[in-house]
């Protein structure tokens, strides 16, 4: 049983499950797959004498970058541990980009170099993969009673909105998305609480039209039940019964009340000549 699968109720089942679309895939793993290709292609170079030179060369106007990082951060007035917090790593990034620079002019370095730049390529290859687990296990999840986010891969976050909380559900579609096929599902409910925005799913369409359905179908069958009848007490009706006390016995019963202050004066005229109708 899969962990989707253990949060599900007595009787509930999902109906739609939707993920963002592979255009977020695509932006947040570029730059590492780009990093992890170029880190491979100058290690495996690197192996080469003849071209370890120009990866030399290559790696020391690379050097720029850091070094911009620590001008800037000096020349913006930072001091003491300020200063050593915003440029300990640009140093070490420098540093090391020197080392293999001068290890790739070194004939027989080049190949520690290389091995060096290999390993380090593993580093945005794992981040790489970090981010498609993430992406693959974002899962916005319609039931036949709640709408469910669903992130992270190992720490679990869910949230959710019951259906009979969905007051509305608004549907952003810019034109590239129509055309690829993803837009933005926002859920309106009566509180802040629950999973109300879902950006960039694929499509979404189909998502609002199934929440849509499904909170009808749930919300119908007690709309058809009957609403229970009003309950009227029939008024009561006062028979005279076989045994009961006869008038004059009442009146003196009123009388006693009434001298004991439980009735008052009025009370007991009303109900005196109430009885001397009876006669």
């Amino acid at each position: 049983m899969g962990y989707v699968e253990k949060l599900m109720g007595q009787g509930e089942k999902a109906v739609f499950v939707a993920r963002q679309h592979w255009t977020v895939l695509v932006s947040r793993i570029f730059s590492s797959v780009f990093t992890f290709l170029v880190f491979l292609a100058v290690g495996l170079a690197s192996f080469a004498p003849a071209v370890s030179p120009i990866l030399g060369f290559i790696l020391l106007a690379a050097l720029i970058l850091p070094l911009y990082d620590i001008v800037v951060a000096v020349l913006s007035g930072l001091r003491g541990r300020e200063l050593f917090g915003r440029i300990w790593m640009p140093i070490l990034t420098a540093l090391f980009i020197l080392a293999l620079s001068i290890a790739l002019f070194v004939p027989g370095a080049n190949v520690i170099a290389g091995w060096i730049i290999l390993l380090i390529s593993v580093i945005p290859l794992a981040q790489t993969i970090k981010v498609f687990l993430d992406w693959y296990n974002e899962q916005y999840i319609i039931t036949n009673h709640r709408v469910m986010s669903v992130r992270g891969v190992i720490n679990k976050h869910v949230s959710d909105s019951a259906l009979e909380k969905v007051n509305d559900v608004v549907l952003e579609q810019s034109a590239i998305g129509r055309i690829l096929g993803y837009g933005n599902v926002e859920i309106i409910t009566g509180s802040d609480i629950g999973a109300n925005l879902f950006s960039r799913i694929t499509n979404p369409v189909r998502f609002k039209t199934v929440m849509l359905n499904q909170k009808d179908e749930l919300v119908r069958p007690r709309a058809e039940q009957p609403a229970p009848a009003t309950q009227v007490a029939a008024p009561a009706v006062v028979e005279e019964q076989p045994g009961a006390p006869n008038i004059p016995e009442l009146i003196q019963q009123l009388d006693e009340l009434r001298q004991k202050g439980v009735l008052t004066e009025e009370e007991f005229q009303a109900k005196k000549a109430e009885l001397l109708r009876r006669l």
